[in-house]
């Protein structure tokens, strides 16, 4: 058995040996509170990590994709608002080039690009395919109700008959007409 030294002021012998470990560093069982304190901590630290990571590695990709569109833009990615200034060499804005200012009016704004104009010009060909095909669905109707009619015309015209019962051979005579002409 373990001695227990008492305090003065301490009566009770277990909590005077856990504040002596402590004073003295020596490492008890840890509660499973705190464990899984210290763990909860572990995870939540990771998981920012993480999210740090991801959130460096789209910026990377942002800038990349940024980095190519200037490219083909014919722009130097990078720049900023200089960009619009075409400086020589020297970097002095005197010496423009002869070309660059008979290019435009000097009133002439550039005009700024649109990150949407791709979608704008999908939405654009879909508004008039859809139209398109509007127009041809209704011309479809049309042509469909005209066919209607004249066959329903054609089967009057075929169905009458003479006062004994026989048909009409005028109206049999000019359809079988028709069928040879279409042909």
């Amino acid at each position: 058995m373990t001695k227990a030294i008492f305090n003065k002021r301490d009566k009770d012998p277990i909590s005077s040996m856990t504040s002596r470990r402590r004073v003295a560093g020596e490492q008890g069982a840890v509660s499973l509170e705190s464990f899984a304190q210290k763990k909860g901590h572990v995870r939540a630290l990771e998981e920012f990590h993480k999210r740090k990571q991801r959130k460096r590695s789209e910026t990377a990709k942002a800038l990349r994709r940024y980095r190519r569109v200037m490219k083909r833009e014919g722009y130097e990615a990078g720049k900023g608002a200089s960009r619009k200034r075409r400086e020589t060499e020297d970097h002095s804005t005197t010496n423009l080039c002869d070309s660059e200012l008979t290019d435009r009016p000097t009133n002439e704004k550039r005009k700024k690009s649109n990150p949407l104009y791709k979608s704008l010009q999908k939405v654009e060909q879909n508004k008039n395919k859809l139209e398109a095909l509007r127009t041809k669905k209704e011309a479809n109707e049309r042509e469909r109700l005209k066919r209607i009619r004249e066959r329903k015309q054609q089967s009057k015209l075929l169905a009458k008959r003479t006062k004994k019962g026989q048909p009409v051979m005028k109206h049999m005579v000019n359809n079988l007409l028709l069928k040879l002409t279409k042909k």
